[in-house]
């Protein structure tokens, strides 16, 4: 059976100040509290013919590349080659960032969803920060897929073709009215999927 990985997101910072301000400036927003579902557990629901694995990282709130690197590392024993790897914001720059440095890793497919580059979203990406040299990455995979909103309100849209030059024979992906992908679906994720 296919296996397919999806690696959430997060938020990063420099310290424990930049993180203690961001929760006292942190605005909620009440239909992002209701229970439901998004397009990670669709694709759980409609990928029947798939294992879906759904890792938690550890401490999404402010998160720090050296835990999730470990935890990866640990994910990817269950992995097989042909897996498709899927990294949603802070998990897309993250899975770039993994990848590009064990080039010993590949697998058949790997779509990053409104993953930051190297801009200043509205948070920092501290340790996540990608290295200059980023030329393993395209080695990780058979094919990649950059999704973006144009309107998304948290990682420009122009982060994605950061991605596309780095990765010049991916797919890049760009989509209206789709903000920072925190919809129920995400049917172009599933096309890439299956196709």
């Amino acid at each position: 059976m296919k296996q397919v990985c999806i690696i959430h997101g997060g938020s990063t910072f420099e310290s424990e100040e930049a993180y203690l301000k961001n929760l006292e400036t942190l605005e909620l927003h009440y239909t992002r509290m209701l229970y439901g579902r998004d397009w990670k557990q669709w694709l759980g629901e409609t990928l029947t013919n798939y294992e879906v694995v759904l890792p938690k990282m550890p401490n999404s709130a402010f998160a720090k590349y050296d835990e999730w690197a470990l935890i990866f590392s640990k994910v990817i024993l269950f992995l097989k080659p042909d897996a498709i790897l899927i990294g949603h914001s802070l998990g897309g720059i993250f899975l770039a960032k993994y990848l590009n440095e064990h080039p010993e890793l590949h697998f058949h497919k790997v779509a990053l969803v409104a993953a930051p580059f190297d801009a200043a979203t509205k948070e920092s990406l501290a340790s996540f920060t990608l290295p200059a040299d980023m030329k393993n990455l395209q080695n990780a995979a058979d094919q990649f897929a950059l999704f973006q909103g144009k309107d998304d309100e948290m990682v420009p849209y122009e982060e994605a073709y950061k991605y596309a030059a780095v990765l010049p024979s991916s797919q890049l992906i760009l989509l209206e009215d789709r903000g920072h992908f925190n919809q129920e679906t995400l049917p172009e994720l599933l096309t890439f999927i299956q196709k």
